[in-house]
């Protein structure tokens, strides 16, 4: 496995998670912060598929699809399909993450920063925007963008932008410090359905390395 490709899978497991005319003016911050707290507020569990596409500066870009499950407060289920697989798994207070080609699993706390989890801005607590970011707003036509730049000086991403048409979030982007971007699609979405506890629960199979953080 070369090192491009194990730095991908890296981003691919922190990230956990245009129409041609121009933008309306940022409102402001407190009304775009309230604005996005509001459209969160209302996402209690959210399901889609999504193709997930990464950009460094002088590389070709990597792709990976899978499928992803969020339910509040803190709950994710991100697998990864193709073009290898990999699942991160939350029960609200730990994360998982398997490997299977590697027969290793990484469990880690769950922490409240949603500048080091992304996942978290779609399944946390809406009331830590405030807190943890400083929100823009840009709409065009029914599409509505809001530009997150985290607070924190340590936080794992630059910023993050969250798209939504109408009420359902479509896109997600993210860049982090090194200027590494990386686009989220999300494609057959299902909101606020009913989601089986066992989802967010992961037990890997006998033998698989477990290493904790």
């Amino acid at each position: 496995m070369n090192a491009d490709f194990t730095l991908f899978r890296r981003v691919s497991l922190i990230a956990v998670l245009a129409i041609a005319l121009p933008a309306a003016a940022h409102a402001a911050a407190a009304d775009a912060s309230a604005a996005l707290a509001q459209r969160l507020k209302s996402l209690n569990t959210f399901q889609a598929d999504f193709t997930q596409t990464s950009q460094q500066t002088g590389k070709a870009p990597t792709v990976v699809t899978g499928s992803l499950s969020l339910s509040k407060p803190g709950l994710f289920r991100w697998a990864v399909h193709q073009p290898y697989q990999q699942l991160i798994v939350s029960d609200g207070k730990e994360v998982r993450v398997h490997d299977p080609d590697l027969m290793q699993m990484t469990i880690r706390p769950l922490g409240k920063d949603m500048g080091q989890t992304p996942a978290l801005l779609l399944s946390g607590d809406a009331k830590l925007l405030q807190q943890q970011f400083r929100v823009s707003e840009k709409k065009r036509l029914l599409q509505t963008e809001y530009q997150l730049t985290p607070r924190a000086k340590d936080a794992l991403f630059a910023s993050v932008s969250l798209q939504f048409k109408g009420k359902t979030p479509t896109v997600m982007r993210l860049k982090d410090s090194l200027g590494q971007q990386t686009l989220i699609e999300f494609r057959n979405l299902r909101l606020n359905t009913t989601l089986a506890p066992s989802l967010f629960r992961f037990e890997p199979p006998k033998g698989t390395d477990i290493i904790r953080e």
